[in-house]
């Protein structure tokens, strides 16, 4: 049985063009872009009409042939009716990335703690306020934005300040600058919190997320 077992996965291996242990890369060669993909982490789930095929750190690890329903009278096999409508698709990555979007503005956004500002108090005075303008887009496939955060400018002075905050002071060692999460900046008259090492790991599985789903909407020809 162990041998019959053995013998079926080699044969449908060579029917599918792809076998257990490829590249990720090989099979894209080979049977093109899937009709779908799922990523979680360093899973990916390929989805193709004839087979599903789970890649885990760019290796295939199990490929599972789809069924053929049988045809029913008056429809063709493969009819449009039996894919998933693009539409769906299409609405479901839009609404992860909006989500995705959501929660790295709430983590980028957080308010900094602050004290009034008083004569006893001695703040080093960021007279140009605290931000330039623009910001560069992230690359959200790729970035790690623990390598890009800065605190150093602040963490110096016990409280810092700014014109745009006359009354009051702000602790240094609670501040950062991003150059990777400046576009997710909204209120750019308030300095921003130094975030965490979990927290940038999340913007980090977020950013992710906001790569795939553009990736994926530009395919389906809806960005």
């Amino acid at each position: 049985m162990r041998r019959l077992s053995c013998v079926l996965l080699l044969v449908t291996a060579s029917l599918l063009g792809s076998g257990v242990g490829d590249s990720y890369e090989k099979v894209i060669a080979e049977k093109g872009a899937p009709k779908s993909e799922i990523q979680a982490g360093a899973v990916r789930i390929l989805n193709y009409p004839d087979v599903t095929i789970k890649i885990r750190d760019n290796v295939v690890v199990s490929m599972n042939v789809v069924a053929s329903p049988p045809a029913q009278s008056g429809k063709p096999p493969n009819s449009p009716a039996q894919r998933p409508p693009v539409a769906e698709q299409i609405a479901a990555l839009r609404r992860d990335l909006k989500e995705a979007i959501a929660r790295v503005n709430l983590i980028v956004n957080q308010p900094v703690p602050s004290v009034p500002r008083t004569p006893d108090i001695k703040v080093a005075w960021f007279g140009n306020g605290w931000f330039h303008p623009g910001a560069a887009t992230p690359d959200f496939n790729n970035v790690d934005v623990r390598k890009t955060q800065e605190t150093s400018q602040y963490d110096q002075s016990e409280y810092v300040s700014s014109p745009l905050n006359p009354g009051v002071a702000f602790p240094g060692s609670e501040i950062e600058f991003n150059s990777m999460t400046k576009f997710f900046y909204l209120d750019r008259t308030l300095p921003k919190k130094k975030l965490t090492e979990p927290e940038m790991i999340e913007i980090n599985r977020l950013y992710r997320i906001i790569g795939h789903c553009d990736s994926q909407l530009r395919y389906l020809g809806a960005q």
